[in-house]
């Protein structure tokens, strides 16, 4: 899922440099979210541990960004390149940018940013869901869905930060703690209708403009998805192309092809003449894209994200005498 989710996102953007869309590849990264708090609940029932929890995010999402914006700084002062509008590349921005409290160096990145509020908002979640059961998180993922409608909290952090789809992360810790459930329910018989339903839903409302109600639909079909992989048929056929072995490469490399795509995408624009017909230039654009970014991706991956995500892993032993 993340894997298409990540390819969908070059898609989107492929678009949107090819002619004017309302639709800016919102619901690709609330697929991210429900799947992120899905995972991350599991985590946290595994090991609750609260600092060993901050420091597995840190290691999981720090190295591979911080080495994103390094990149770009080093592409703006050796060959004038940015992605998107021209950011700030002072020392200040840089660092502010490399440790996701800004994103206006690769504008991507706010979802990380999200990402990172997540952290102590799915630690309480958590604690709450463990003391007195899902009531109180579901009064939490109620408020903020209510607010998601208000314009100073969506854009608290500025830039393109966009507060509205955070409750995604908790209804995935939702899914998870309601496993024993949501299994029977996820092995009807109409499985594969609900799939291709919450499939097609997700595609009609994901290429509209992006208001709190899409972003709460998309929520609902990203946790159905979600909830059929986890807990229904292991041959559920309407899942099956998420079992294919592309699928599964592009899902382990999907955060460094995230980080990186708006760069392939850029380095394919400028590649390309502008003269052809919108359709045709995104199609282009985003083959081409994909051909730069994946190799990247997997060097990233491979030698940035996979070696600090084991160091992570480690726990300091201290020795008393």
């Amino acid at each position: 899922m993340r894997g298409y989710a990540a390819v969908s996102v070059l898609a989107f953007h492929a678009c949107m440099l090819s002619w004017e869309m309302i639709a800016g590849g919102m619901a690709p990264v609330v697929v991210f979210f429900v799947l992120s708090g899905f995972l991350l609940s599991r985590s946290l029932d595994r090991d609750p541990d609260p600092v060993t929890f901050v420091r597995h995010r840190l290691f999981r999402l720090l190295p591979a960004a911080i080495a994103t914006v390094l990149l770009l700084t080093l592409a703006y002062q050796s060959f004038g390149f940015y992605v998107g509008f021209l950011p700030s590349f002072d020392p200040l921005n840089v660092v502010l940018n490399a440790l996701l409290i800004k994103s206006d160096i690769n504008g991507v990145m706010w979802s990380l940013t999200v990402e990172c509020v997540a952290v102590p908002v799915i630690l309480i979640s958590h604690a709450l869901l463990k003391c007195h059961g899902t009531t109180p998180v579901w009064i939490l993922v109620a408020f903020l869905f209510a607010i998601a409608f208000w314009g100073p909290y969506v854009h608290l952090l500025g830039g393109f930060t966009n507060l509205a789809p955070l409750y995604a992360f908790l209804v995935g810790l939702l899914l998870q703690s309601g496993g024993t459930a949501l299994s029977g329910a996820a092995q009807s018989s109409r499985a594969n209708y609900v799939a291709i339903a919450a499939l097609v839903v997700m595609v009609i409302v994901a290429v509209r403009k992006q208001t709190a109600v899409t972003i709460a639909f998309e929520t609902l079909c990203a946790s159905v998805l979600v909830c059929l992989a986890a807990f229904g048929p292991r041959k559920l056929v309407a899942l099956r192309p998420f079992d294919v072995e592309i699928a599964r490469f592009y899902g382990r490399v999907s955060y460094s092809f995230y980080l990186l795509h708006m760069i392939g995408l850029v380095i394919a624009a400028r590649l390309l003449p502008f003269d052809q017909q919108p359709v045709i230039r995104a199609t282009i654009l985003f083959l081409a894209a994909l051909l730069i970014t994946t190799p990247a991706a997997w060097l990233m991956w491979r030698f940035i994200e996979v070696p600090f995500i084991e160091l992570g892993r480690r726990r300091m032993v201290t020795r008393t005498a």
